[in-house]
């Protein structure tokens, strides 16, 4: 099939876009999907996780780092869309960044990660707009919130997810994903969180994730088990 494109982006550093990138990509690729990862951001964070696994086993979606291309990465995404199931485009943190744009004139799918909290809140607005601008050029442009690091036992939390549920534009994923240090330990590994423990609540949390993205897509999963 023709590669599904998902644009991971937010103009605020820190609410996990290449985390989510990674452990998204990097599932689908165990589940038997040829998947590649597409690093935009200068700090080559996605580039950095990749190459720390080792040559015994390597992370399983294949990356390539387009950063410099910024605003005309689009034009080598379409080269790639018969060589791949999906394609995952991790965007720099950056507001003035063409990078996004670029990315979701091609996309199927644009899922904006937040924190739940007030700083994270206000910055999203900006993400929102950019995403329905781009929705105006590119109609099929699907957009998903994703709440992440998300400790569903503070007032906070719930009372910031209740406000982002309250938006009728841009839809709230069912699927939250948790604040844990086995996310963090994955980027020493250069893998997913699989390969930490695949019954952890983390590997739940992003096999639940992972489903959800199919669905939206409507794709069938391949599933084979996680390595």
């Amino acid at each position: 099939m023709v590669a599904k494109v998902v644009t991971l982006f937010n103009q605020k550093g820190g609410c996990g876009k290449t985390t989510m990138t990674m452990q998204i990509a990097g599932t689908l690729a165990i589940q038997g999907h040829k998947t590649l990862v597409v690093d935009m951001d200068d700090q080559n964070t996605a580039t950095r996780w990749a190459s720390q696994a080792s040559d015994e086993a390597p992370f399983p979606a294949a990356l390539m780092n387009l950063a410099a291309m910024g605003g005309k990465m689009h034009r080598e995404i379409k080269n790639q869309l018969n060589n791949y199931d999906f394609i995952f485009i991790d965007c720099p943190p950056a507001a003035l960044s063409p990078a996004p744009s670029s990315a979701m004139l091609i996309s199927d799918l644009a899922i904006i990660p937040i924190v739940p909290a007030p700083a994270d809140m206000w910055a999203s607005v900006a993400a929102k707009k950019l995403a329905l601008t781009a929705q105006l050029t590119n109609e099929e442009l699907i957009i998903r919130v994703l709440p992440n690091m998300v400790q569903k036992t503070t007032n906070l939390a719930r009372d910031t997810l209740d406000v982002l549920a309250e938006d009728e534009e841009i839809p709230v994923m069912k699927s939250h994903v948790g604040s844990r240090s086995a996310f963090r330990e994955c980027q020493l590994t250069g893998s997913t969180v699989h390969s930490l423990s695949k019954s952890s609540v983390a590997a739940q949390e992003i096999d639940a994730l992972v489903s959800e993205v199919l669905t939206i897509l409507g794709v069938t999963s391949k599933s084979r088990g996680t390595k």
